[in-house]
């Protein structure tokens, strides 16, 4: 029996590469510090019950998001029939435009017309609607497909921007998933400020400016085509949007306040170089989600595409407009529906209770295997505990969450991988009671349990990717570690094993097979 050289040193180096990995996961950070640089690594993530942590639920409501788009249509359907004098488009008669929640009903006048609108109508919707047509009269409105996709479309978005804003608070390790069709979960591990968390995360970010009417602030009389926020009358038309805004960053002013600085596209640039530039003299509004942050008024042209923004913030505020700002506006409002706080205390209490019924359970499981094998329970034992290894190396390169359902996962894993073990072993004691060497009984017993390991770990890998899949929260964290544990007991059990009881048999000291 011969065993590979390539195949000895490359298992020693890959336990010796795992137990490095793992190693920063199990001293303190003083220790670490004082460590080579490459045992400086991350320590495995833990989760909102074993580290504390802020849990937050939020709701999006994307259904007034379609609402609003629904009622777009009939100001753009105005706007096509109406037709555009810079490109040459005739005016397309009309009447008895209206619109509703759900569709828009226009009667074109002309029959010969209705082709050509339907052209305009689509090209201005990118083919999102569809049109029926009653005689002269056209009923507009978005498909089932399209409200489905523009509903995946907005949570999606949410999530990302959510991701943004929550990564810019330095929190390490943070979970944000989607529930069902219209919820978002965000699981924070060591935040301690979980008010701040919900106010950031929370606010749409909506940013937009405005022209101050004047005249109406003098005369008392808000026209139609303005509106009064926080008692100044402002133009309804958005001069600017903050759809443009490219960046934004914390800043001081000349009197060393802090400012918010905004940084526009080449379309904004333009339309704020515009608006500066022929309003010298007058105030315009900077507008947040229908509140007013300033209304400054304009000195000189803004040619650059910079701004910047003052109205009393504290440091930590301007930090969190600024923020929001750089992530970009949520597509729609988010509302809290379910806040927890895990605090740090219980989540110590977690791991200390996990880790001794896990440490109890594997201390109990080695010394069974030493008592019922002897020497070949040795061997399992390091395997055993390899495998353990190799699960929480694969934590830590993965990045994946280490949560409590992962902790029991691992100790399923631990039963799964003796009982591996167990096959082998007794498939080799068949063999020692036939008579046959030693080297004969490994190969027999390796070889008539290789089906049934497969079989078991196969269908088990199977389901675990399907919680991993369809699961969320502790299902999924159940679901990886199991996943991992899998793998890494498959290569342990048939390999690493094997490679131990070639070396043993190499040695001669085990002519004879006593089990």
């Amino acid at each position: 029996m011969k065993v590979s050289k390539f195949k000895f040193f490359s298992i020693l180096a890959i336990a010796l590469i795992a137990f490095a990995i793992v190693l920063p996961s199990f001293i303190s950070e003083r220790t670490r510090e004082k460590m080579p640089k490459f045992l400086q690594g991350d320590p495995i993530a833990l989760g909102l019950d074993l580290k504390g942590g802020a849990y937050i639920l939020l709701e999006a409501d994307i259904d007034t998001v379609v609402k609003e788009k629904n009622t777009q249509i009939k100001d753009i359907v105005r706007k096509e029939l109406r037709g555009d004098k810079e490109k040459g488009d005739a005016m397309i008669p009309y009447a008895n435009l209206t619109g509703t929640a759900n569709w828009t009903t226009v009667i074109i006048k002309n029959p010969e017309d209705i082709k050509e609108a339907k052209r305009r109508i689509q090209k201005a919707t990118v083919d999102d609607v569809e049109m029926e047509l009653d005689g002269n009269k056209m009923k507009i409105f978005y498909s089932e497909a399209s409200i489905q996709k523009m509903k995946t479309d907005i949570l999606n978005n949410s999530i990302e921007i959510v991701r943004r804003r929550v990564d810019s608070l330095g929190n390490k390790e943070p979970s944000i998933q989607k529930q069902g069709e219209n919820r978002i979960m965000v699981q924070l591990p060591g935040a301690d400020n979980p008010e701040r968390v919900k106010e950031l995360i929370g606010k749409t970010a909506k940013m937009t400016f405005h022209m101050v009417d004047e005249e109406a602030m003098q005369t008392g009389k808000v026209p139609m085509d303005s509106e009064v926020i926080n008692g100044l009358v402002i133009k309804k038309r958005v001069a600017v949007s903050g759809e443009n805004l490219t960046d934004s960053h914390v800043a001081y002013d000349q009197n060393g306040r802090p400012a918010v600085t905004t940084t526009f596209n080449s379309i904004g640039a333009r339309a704020f170089a515009k608006l500066t530039s022929e309003n010298v003299g007058k105030r315009f509004a900077i507008i947040l989600d229908g509140k007013i942050l300033s209304a400054p008024t304009i000195q000189e042209p803004i040619t650059g595409g910079y701004g910047q923004i003052t109205g009393g913030f504290t440091t930590e505020q301007a930090n969190d407009l600024s923020t929001m700002l750089r992530s970009g506006a949520l597509p729609c409002e988010l509302t809290v529906v379910e806040e927890r706080t895990v605090g740090a205390g219980l989540g110590a209490d977690s791991i200390e209770k996990g880790s001794f019924a896990s440490i109890l359970g594997l201390a109990l499981v080695l010394i069974f295997m030493i008592v019922t094998y002897g020497i070949l329970g040795v061997f399992s034992d390091i395997v055993l505990i390899l495998n353990i290894v190799l699960i929480f190396a694969g934590l830590a390169i993965t990045g994946a969450t280490l949560t409590l359902p992962g902790i029991a996962g691992i100790a399923l894993n631990i039963g799964m991988a003796v009982d591996a073990n167990i096959l082998i072993f007794e498939g080799m004691r068949e063999g020692a009671k036939r008579g046959v060497s030693t080297i004969k009984s490994i190969e027999d017993g390796f070889s008539n349990a290789f089906a049934a390991i497969m079989d078991s770990n196969i269908t088990t890998l199977a389901s675990a990717l399907i919680m991993f899949q369809f699961g969320s929260g502790p299902i999924k964290g159940f679901a990886v570690t199991l996943t991992m544990g899998i793998l890494t007991s498959l290569f342990t059990n048939i390999t690493c094993l094997k490679m131990i009881l070639e070396l043993w048999a190499k040695t001669g000291k085990a002519k004879k097979l006593d089990l």
